[in-house]
């Protein structure tokens, strides 16, 4: 029977439950010390509120156009002889929507946009620059940002202080950009554009989204409808570089037959009016030789003008389409909410002094 009264004496490890309401009397009882600590919390975040550049994000939305190619010809034949049926398969083309972000996110994009022109309004002026100039010399940053890169500029004053003159990395904007080799402007200007400029690829709908998020409302939108353009523009000259190359050869082709049958034309209707009265068997022969001349440049002048006709008709076929199912707008409100975020702080201001509060009084005897 001892044996079971030790078990008896055994609380499964559990120990004391925890009394809230001791904890609850604790913080009513330090309500000053409390109140005090949310007052702080909210002060600083009118000082983060204040201090924090508001930021405008537009969106637009692309439906890119799903590009196959059927295969055909003597690789269908053997597919069949294995049991394959071909006609249901297809060859997806080498830029797939997939890519879509990536080529958003390269240097070359955020450089092709550079040129794009921004009217910034102020109080008294407006100012037309581009959108480099604007990213680089007209975007807000938070106060404690130049806090925290005090030492940063500080080291780059002593690099260029004892650097030689040829070796000073002086940023003379984008008019001769270098993407193999960027100066430190322009490479912050990059790094400020990847992340203004976000993107985002839907698996099942293939739905791009754009989203654009700058210090202007009006910047944030033109933004966001150059980017759809400049993807657009990538888009169809990567589809149809190929064509492209096909219409320019025989365009030339189309030009050099043309000539080359006028030629012949001419010469056949020269020679035929100097030798109107002039009946022999040599100038039949010479005249019947520059008639075939010039029936054979007129057909590859005629197959020429078809097979460019044929070239054009393919290259607006492979021209790819993306349809912009949203265009960029302009939004209202902008981010953050300085109210929010005052009543955040504020909040955890007062779950601080809370904390304080129980634990000071954890120290004490009740």
């Amino acid at each position: 029977m001892k044996e079971f009264d030790e078990f008896d004496d055994y609380d499964g490890g559990i120990g004391e439950p925890i009394d809230l309401m001791k904890y609850v009397k604790r913080v009513l009882g330090a309500w000053k010390k409390v109140l005090l600590f949310a007052l702080c919390g909210a002060i600083l975040g009118v000082v983060i509120a204040l201090g924090t550049p508001r930021t405008y994000t537009s969106k637009a939305v692309v439906a890119p156009e799903l590009v196959t190619r059927a295969t055909s010809g003597g690789l269908s034949t053997l597919a069949s002889l294995a049991g394959v049926n071909m006609n249901t398969m297809a060859l997806t083309d080498a830029m797939h929507p997939d890519m879509y972000p990536s080529i958003i996110n390269s240097t070359g994009f955020y450089i092709d946009l550079f040129d794009m022109p921004v009217v910034i309004e102020k109080k008294d002026t407006v100012i037309h620059t581009d959108l480099y100039d604007y990213m680089a010399n007209y975007t807000k940053h938070p106060w404690w940002g130049y806090v925290l890169g005090l030492p940063f500029m500080a080291k780059d004053a002593v690099f260029r202080l004892f650097s030689k003159p040829g070796e000073k990395d002086e940023a003379e904007g984008h008019s001769e950009m270098d993407s193999l080799r960027l100066t430190r402007e322009q490479e912050r200007v990059v790094k400020a554009m990847s992340k203004c400029i976000t993107s985002s690829l839907e698996k099942r709908t293939y739905l791009l989204s754009i989203n654009v998020t700058t210090q202007d409302p009006v910047i944030s939108a033109n933004l966001a409808n150059a980017a759809v353009e400049e993807l657009k523009a990538f888009v169809i000259s990567y589809r149809t570089e190929k064509s492209k190359e096909n219409v320019e050869y025989f365009q030339d082709l189309y030009t050099e037959t043309r000539e080359d049958y006028l030629r012949a034309q001419r010469a056949y209707a020269n020679y035929m009016d100097s030798h109107q009265n002039i009946i022999s068997k040599g100038t039949q022969v010479y005249q019947q030789q520059l008639q075939n001349e010039a029936q054979l440049r007129f057909q590859m002048y005629s197959q020429t003008a078809q097979n460019l006709m044929n070239a054009e008709a393919k290259l607006q076929q492979e021209a790819p389409v993306l349809v912009v199912i949203q265009h960029g707008m302009a939004p209202r409100v902008g981010k953050p909410s300085r109210v929010k975020l005052v009543i955040l702080w504020f909040i955890l201001g007062a779950l601080a002094g809370s904390i304080w509060a129980c634990i000071k009084k954890e120290n004490q005897p009740e």
